[in-house]
């Protein structure tokens, strides 16, 4: 669940329409703009806002933006000036910001490179198999620097490599300064040059988790039945009895679309897809005070949840009756109303494992679809329901 990867998140750029093509520091002629402060702010796409420091020390500063499967407006705000830019997959755009007039702060938005694996020969497809714990875990073994055996959580609702500080210290032999310089290896797959984050805590039984981002490019398949995560090269053939729903990418995330339903009124709204969120739903303040959501639902119970970072939040369940995922119906959902700000750092609402793992699952991150078809799982009962 979110929080989870500790990163210099700087936020992205806004740079102005007359600037949509791709420059380079070498042109003659690059974009400026001012700035009296340090602190700026960059929006990707319509409302996806970050915070942003102007570093005139760094020799280029790189913002990477969220993966995007077509162009894409980024605004770059100062306390008095803006630039806005039309940034392409694979593409990216300079500009300098001028700091109380006298320190140039160089500066680069970017596009994460576009992965594709399918022309990949030849063809692969890794089984991997893994526990589902009692809190709705996906657990699986992996070996980190050739020499750790660790059980790691996969997390879709995060990214990279987050090791607990517990296992840090008493499971592996990485140095106290933890660098970029690590491999992982799960089943038949490995990645090199892997940062590990250092994070308070993770699912229960688990030493750490890795995100969804390990596997850009590929196809990953989750099957509850067998209890076995595929990763393909090149998409499966997949039967008309899975729902097909778009992916958005936000926040370095990514949501599919779904439909709350209460006394046939019909609340639709984006859902961060996030198995590594123990519960059914966590419902966004924000979104159901626009939307209207019912505020007398019935009570079911109050907890107190903790984020990876061991941070307290208070959280109340009440029951839904209905939740559409595609052409999939569940109802009596049991979800969580947030009293605090959306962990996401976005407006989103939040699914978790509890729900997902009804559904043998397909994540297509060459296409961005993701396949949902009920297993043997699905008429099980909600934990929190009465």
């Amino acid at each position: 669940m979110l929080p989870k990867k500790i990163t210099r998140m700087k936020a992205l750029i806004v740079l102005p329409v007359l600037f949509v093509a791709t420059f380079s520091f070498a042109q003659n002629k690059v974009p400026v703009i001012k700035a009296n402060s340090k602190n700026a702010f960059i929006i990707e796409g319509e409302n996806d806002k970050r915070n942003w420091h102007l570093s005139p020390e760094t020799k280029l500063d790189v913002y990477t933006i969220t993966k995007i499967v077509k162009p894409i407006w980024i605004s770059f705000d100062t306390d008095i000036d803006s630039i806005k830019v039309k940034i392409k997959p694979n593409g990216h755009f300079d500009f300098i910001v001028l700091l109380n007039n006298k320190d140039s702060c160089r500066t680069r938005i970017e596009s994460p490179p576009v992965k594709n694996f399918a022309n990949q020969k030849p063809v692969t497809h890794d089984t991997i198999p893994f526990t589902l714990t009692e809190f709705n875990n996906i657990k699986i073994k992996a070996i980190l620097n050739k020499a750790d055996t660790l059980n790691l959580m996969f997390d879709s609702g995060t990214t990279g490599l987050l090791l607990t500080n517990d296992a840090i210290k008493n499971k592996t032999h990485l140095p106290n300064n933890i660098g970029a310089t690590n491999n992982l290896k799960i089943g038949n797959l490995a990645w090199d040059s892997l940062q590990v984050y250092p994070v308070e805590l993770s699912g229960q039984g688990t030493d750490g988790r890795f995100g969804w981002d390990l596997f850009d490019g590929r196809i990953v398949e989750i099957d509850y039945d067998k209890s076995i995560f595929i990763v393909h090269s090149k998409l499966p053939y997949i039967s008309k009895q899975y729902s097909k729903l778009h992916i958005e990418y936000m926040h370095t995330l990514f949501c599919i679309q779904g439909e709350l339903q209460i006394k046939n009124k019909k609340y639709k709204n984006r859902f961060l897809f996030d198995n590594g969120y123990q519960r059914t739903a966590m419902l966004d303040t924000s979104l159901m005070n626009e939307e209207g959501y019912p505020g007398d639902l019935k009570i079911i119970k109050k907890v107190i949840m903790r984020n990876g970072q061991g941070k307290e939040i208070p959280v109340i369940t009440v029951n839904n009756e209905r939740l559409n995922l595609g052409k999939n119906e569940l109802y009596n959902i049991p979800v969580q109303l947030m009293s605090t700000a959306n962990p996401a750092r976005f407006k989103t609402h939040i699914l978790g494992n509890e729900v997902l793992k009804r559904f043998n699952t397909i994540l297509d991150f060459q296409n961005n679809f993701v396949y949902l078809r009920p297993d043997n799982l699905f008429g099980l009962l909600y934990k929190d329901a009465k």
